[in-house]
């Protein structure tokens, strides 16, 4: 325990109902006449250190839920519950409180792939030998669908340098598509599509050309290496997971090897994919040569399953003790992260490790900080307090969602206040802490200010709940929040956000900070009151890019759904403005079907504020066509 903590436990403890100054007052008097004193930050800088360094380890693989690394996490988290005496919640065995969610796509055992040639014998596939399915797609029978070959699969976005439209001119709605790895002339420097540095053109990637044929009306691609890719005679098949763990589309995406492809091209009186290759590349610029495939159907059974997967929150208690001990003050942080990347990640090309260090290690460490020293306190506080470690935020919220939605361990009704630490690891020099949700209840915008000055920090009191984060379900509830939060910076979302980066002695400070704010609201006489300001909606997690457009939508980022299910829009946006609601599924905008979140965010990317956009929604058993007027994207503090 701090000395600023003892401070306060010989000065707050006097009744606050008799005395006239509010009680943030009496605390700034306490934290002032302890600042003081020397402050031994040291115990409290090691633990902080330990726990980061611990969460933020190569060893736990990023934290993703599914992995061995963030079950390894939550049994850390769990011994420091136990061994600071907290109990489990009503209701658990143990300090674990599971739920199911979409894990990641693994090959299933029924697989087959042939062409069907008219008037002659099938084209058979073997697998493994011949074609492997990939996990960035999706599963189902194809049953004689119309074949054409669309080059590299690309098209360039309108503002590109170079314009190049392997879709140009032709139709492959409702068919399957072969087309090429990498880009045309990907090797030749100067080329428009040669990589820079190790970073290949966002038109030559998977996700692209995946995304680009679904939205162009394919229902299969089948992907075959170019020529440089083959390495020779050598022709390699990808693993099912080497495009990536994340499923781009919802149709097949299926790898073949040439020499199975140039059979179908042979049987539909076509060029060999030498001599295609040759055509596209032949001028100075490159140049489309697609053209559907006459006389041969595909016809195949891909089976790519979906598990469910056991994620864990982790959850202590501290009882309280009086007449006030069946209210409880949450205290939570999120515990998981990004894995190698994927959805989410900045590094898109990246599948380094994201240790997330800051986002969330930094959190969980704040809130494990608060439960050994409330813990060790020799006087019970008058409310009970439950530390909270939510599993799966990065994937839209759905550990705090799961507790607060469909299984509250602690009534709702008993919950009077709700403290979110994410990422506060990065304090900077200036000393800027933002804290989300100061009008949330009466009197906590001056005391998050007024307490921030007697502790050095520059505090940047926000009404707006900033939605992104775990105490969003809560204040969606009416329970008041404050969300600690230090600044996004160049390492959010990348592998480089390491434990080294941290400041620790910054961490310290906030400790000792959100120390007290802990006892305040612990040990106010009277229910927090619930209030909601103008500005206090709960902001999105916002899906802004290329020229700007905002829509206003919530995702939900759950795999198993065909479209994108929104958890909610933000009042007054272009989303709410249209009609779009919390359930509702977009399965098309702007005229372009949308099968996942990155149709939606292609599509999004493409448009320009002040564009009217179409958006075909499923709400329950009904399909409707809204407009919308997107909005332009504004910074705000937060992170996404």
């Amino acid at each position: 325990m701090s000395s600023i903590s003892r401070a306060l436990n010989r000065t707050v403890a006097r009744p606050l109902a008799i005395v006239v100054l509010p009680a943030w007052a009496l605390l700034v008097g306490a934290a002032g006449s302890a600042r003081s004193q020397a402050v031994d930050v040291e115990p409290a800088l090691a633990r902080m250190q330990a726990d980061v360094a611990f969460l933020a380890d190569d060893a736990q693989e990023g934290r993703s839920p599914g992995s061995a690394g963030i079950e390894r996490s939550a049994q850390y988290i769990a011994k420091v519950f136990e061994e600071a005496g907290l109990a489990p919640a009503p209701g658990l065995d143990g300090f674990e409180q599971p739920f199911t969610i979409t894990g990641s796509a693994r090959l299933g055992r029924s697989q087959s792939l042939s062409a069907a040639v008219e008037g002659g014998e099938s084209i058979d596939g073997r697998l493994r030998r011949d074609f492997m399915p990939l996990s960035i797609g999706g599963g189902g029978p194809i049953e004689s669908l119309p074949i054409a070959f669309v080059g590299y699969g690309i098209t360039t976005p309108d503002d590109a340098e170079f314009a190049y439209d392997d879709y140009a001119g032709i139709d492959v709605e409702g068919k399957a598509v072969v087309l090429l790895r990498r880009a045309p002339k990907y090797d030749e420097p100067g080329s428009p599509f040669a990589p820079d540095g190790a970073r290949p053109v966002d038109v030559a990637t998977f996700r692209h050309k995946a995304i680009n044929a679904f939205r162009h009306g394919a229902k299969a691609v089948i992907l075959v290496n170019d020529r440089a890719s083959a390495d020779g005679e050598t022709d390699e098949l990808l693993l099912f997971t080497s495009a990536g763990s994340e499923r781009y589309t919802t149709i097949p995406f299926v790898m073949a090897r040439r020499a199975f492809v140039d059979q179908i091209l042979e049987a539909a009186d076509a060029p060999s994919l030498a001599e295609l290759e040759a055509e596209i590349n032949a001028g100075e610029r490159p140049g489309p040569a697609s053209r559907p495939l006459g006389g041969v159907t595909l016809n195949a059974s891909i089976d790519v399953e979906q598990p469910t997967i056991v994620a864990k929150n982790v959850i202590g208690v501290l009882e309280g003790s009086g007449p006030l001990a069946n209210e409880t003050v949450v205290i939570g942080a999120h515990y998981d992260h990004l894995g190698k990347g994927g959805a989410g990640s900045l590094a898109p090309f990246s599948r380094e490790i994201h240790n997330g260090a800051d986002d969330n290690a930094s959190g969980t460490t704040m809130m494990l900080e608060m439960a050994r020293r409330l813990a060790a306190r020799p006087d019970p506080l008058p409310r009970r307090v439950v530390f909270m470690a939510f599993s799966a935020e990065e994937r839209g919220l759905l550990g705090s969602r799961f507790y607060v939605e469909d299984q509250p361990l602690i009534p709702l009704g008993e919950t009077v206040f709700m403290f979110n630490f994410d990422m506060v690891g990065r304090l900077s020099e200036s000393g800027d802490l933002t804290v989300f949700g100061v009008d949330s209840t009466p009197g906590l915008r001056d005391l998050v200010t007024a307490l921030g000055s007697s502790h050095g920090f520059n505090v940047r009191p926000n009404a707006q709940v900033a939605g992104n984060s775990d105490h969003a379900p809560f204040h969606d509830r009416g329970i008041p929040v404050a969300f600690l939060f230090t600044g996004t910076h160049r390492d959010y979302h990348r592998p480089s956000d390491t434990a080294e980066k941290v400041n620790y002695e910054g961490m310290a400070r906030i400790a000792d900070y959100a120390e007290l704010l802990v006892l305040d609201v612990a040990r106010r006489p009277e229910r927090p009151a619930f209030s909601v300001s103008e500005e206090a909606e709960p902001e999105p997690r916002r899906m802004a890019a290329g020229n700007g457009a905002s829509l206003g939508t919530i995702p939900d980022y759950d795999e198993s759904v065909e479209g994108l299910r929104l958890n909610g829009v933000r009042e007054g946006s272009a989303a709410d403005k249209a009609g779009l609601t919390e359930g509702d599924v977009i399965i098309g905008f702007a005229g372009k079907p949308v099968g996942t979140i990155y149709d939606f965010m292609e599509g999004l990317t493409e448009s320009k504020p002040g564009d009217r956009v179409t958006i075909e929604v499923r709400r329950g058993d009904e399909t409707l066509t809204l407009e919308a007027v997107l909005d332009a994207s504004a910074p705000r503090e937060g992170h996404d």
